[in-house]
Formats: C-alpha cells, sequence, structure tokens
C-alpha cells in the first residue's frame, strides 16, 4: 500500500479537531474539494493510505485477433460492438484491432 500523503494526513488530523472544510482549506492553502475529497476518502478506506487499486483488465491479444477474423469472415455485417461484448472487451479495443491490426475498414448500412 502506497504511503499516506503529508498534507491528507494534517486534513485528517484538522478534521478530527472539528475544523471546518473551509478553514482546513484556507489553513492548508488548497481548494475546499480537495478537502472534502481527503476527508471522504477517510470515512471510506478508514485511514490516510491510498484506495486500494485494481488490476488492469487485460486479454490474450492473438487469440482475439484469430476470433474477430474469424467472425468477420463468417458474418461481415457483425457489429463490432457486439464482438466486443461476447469477448468482454472494450468496443474501442475491438475498433483498432480491426483497423490496425487486421486492416480492414468497417462501414455501416
Amino acid at each position: 500500500m502506497a504511503a499516506p500523503s503529508t498534507r491528507r494526513f494534517t486534513t485528517i488530523e484538522l478534521h478530527k479537531q472539528e475544523h471546518s472544510n473551509a478553514a482546513i482549506a484556507q489553513l492548508l492553502k488548497t481548494l475546499r474539494q480537495v478537502v472534502s475529497r481527503h476527508i471522504k476518502r477517510f470515512k471510506e478506506v478508514g485511514s490516510t493510505f491510498d484506495r486500494p487499486h485494481s488490476d488492469p483488465k487485460t486479454f490474450n491479444v492473438a487469440r482475439t485477433k484469430r476470433f474477430i477474423k474469424m467472425r468477420i469472415k463468417q458474418n461481415s455485417k457483425k457489429s463490432i460492438r457486439k464482438m466486443a461484448q461476447t469477448l468482454d472487451i472494450s468496443h474501442t479495443a475491438a475498433r483498432s484491432i480491426v483497423r490496425k491490426d487486421l486492416k480492414f475498414k468497417s462501414y455501416k448500412f
């Protein structure tokens, strides 16, 4: 887990001493919205540490290319968005595979 920022820690300490968000922002020379975000994070996580991050979603590009190419050969009118949905990848990733890797041009009727 990443170390907490000093400003965030100071914000929480001042909040515990029951200072208002505006007063904390003025003391730390920062925006009130930043103070509110720090306090909200503290209430969610229970500490001044960063929220836990999820790993980015990855997929097998070679397998996906083969699958998309096969699907387009079977039915060239199949929408890229629907193919992306069945593969559980973003439609922009599917579009870039079709355009850049397979060198196909999509079209609409």
